[in-house]
């Protein structure tokens, strides 16, 4: 008698519904601790690149000191004070320290020969602004001109353009000497757009803490002051500031560059309770 040794089996063919479901449910459990992560490195690397461009302007505004007799760059140069009034060039600052930072190839007001600084009618360069913030072209933009858009402003106890109530401004940039501890005093911080229309990344004048609303008197409260204004609370803020009067998020950080060259990301907290890295006499009182 032939016995057959081959048994039938059943064939799978394919996953069960249940096994589907297991792998799909793993799959959205590992996404769900992965993309946060992914975000904070992105965040993160896009904090080190802002942190490296803060530190290019930075220099490159001491370069630009040093040619000019030590006097820090000006938010908007050619004013003339004993006519009041302006000569060539009129530039911001910006226009005027992209020489140190790339070659300039511009058509407009500012230049055309690639050796003087940023013409008005190009953009400037990537490194005036933030990676976390979307760009905005200041091409034909007659009211935010290139040059008065930037991720960062620069202070106003530097250039001394705005000056708290009852101070006489006199437009004109202090110089380093003036700075008694340049370690401590910022020159650049990343601001909030309160000088051009809504969805540029910036504007290159910062308010300073002792910039405010009310007479200047000692000793300074800072109820209502400039930096709360004009700061920008780019990393690590719980909510987004939306309008000039309302206040960053204290305790997200600021990538901030000093007179002495060097960089840090500081708590804005820090920038917006106390005069403490705005007063160029080291005294926490402007100036």
């Amino acid at each position: 008698m032939h016995i057959d040794t081959k048994s039938p089996r059943t064939v799978r063919s394919g996953f069960t519904l249940i096994e589907l479901l297991v792998v799909i449910a793993i799959i959205a459990i590992l996404a769900a601790i992965l993309f946060p992560v992914f975000a904070q490195a992105k965040a993160a690397a896009k904090k080190t690149a802002a942190i490296s461009n803060a530190k290019q302007l930075t220099l490159a505004s001491i370069m630009y000191s040093g040619d000019v007799d030590d006097v820090f760059t000006p938010y908007f140069s050619g004013y003339v004070p004993a006519t009041s009034s302006y000569t060539s060039p009129q530039e911001y600052w910006p226009q005027l320290i992209s020489p140190y930072i790339q070659k300039v190839n511009g058509t407009g007001p500012g230049g055309g020969n690639g050796t003087v600084a940023q013409a008005l009618d190009t953009d400037l360069s990537g490194v005036f602004f933030d990676p976390i913030e979307t760009f905005k072209s200041q091409k034909g933009d007659s009211g935010c001109p290139v040059g008065n858009v930037s991720s960062w402003g620069i202070s106003d106890d530097i250039v001394n353009w705005w000056e708290p109530d009852g101070v006489a401004t006199t437009y004109l940039p202090v110089s380093q000497g003036q700075v008694v501890a340049p370690a401590s005093a910022l020159v650049f911080v990343e601001t909030y757009d309160w000088l051009c229309d809504p969805g540029y990344p910036g504007s290159s004048l910062a308010l300073s803490y002792f910039d405010d609303n009310h007479t200047y008197t000692q000793p300074y409260d800072g109820a209502q002051n400039g930096a709360k204004q004009t700061v920008q609370s780019p990393y690590q803020a719980s909510y987004v500031k939306t309008s000039f009067s309302m206040e960053p998020d204290p305790k997200g950080f600021n990538n901030v560059g000093f007179a002495d060259g060097h960089v840090k990301s500081i708590a804005v907290g820090q920038l917006t309770h106390s005069g403490q890295y705005w007063s160029i006499g080291n005294n926490n009182q402007w100036p």
